[in-house]
């Protein structure tokens, strides 16, 4: 997958993505209750709390989606 993938999409979402609010702006390609498996494994993007709230900023998120990507098509 080129560099960059995402660089269309970024300015599109908000600078901090709210773990719950994932599916409004990916569909249902990542839930928010993967994102926490995946947060328990230490596996997710990094994250950020605002209360309780667990967010991802824009760049961490697309950046660990990417790496993902890259990860399952080279296999």
């Amino acid at each position: 997958m080129p560099e960059g993938y995402f660089d269309d999409l970024r300015p599109k979402l908000p600078h901090l993505l709210v773990r719950k609010d994932i599916i409004a702006f990916f569909g249902h390609l990542i839930s928010p209750q993967y994102l926490a498996n995946l947060d328990s494994m230490k596996k997710g993007p990094a994250k950020c709390y605002i209360g309780r709230k667990v967010v991802y900023r824009c760049d961490d998120f697309l950046a660990w989606l990417e790496s993902r990507m890259k990860n399952n098509s080279e296999n």
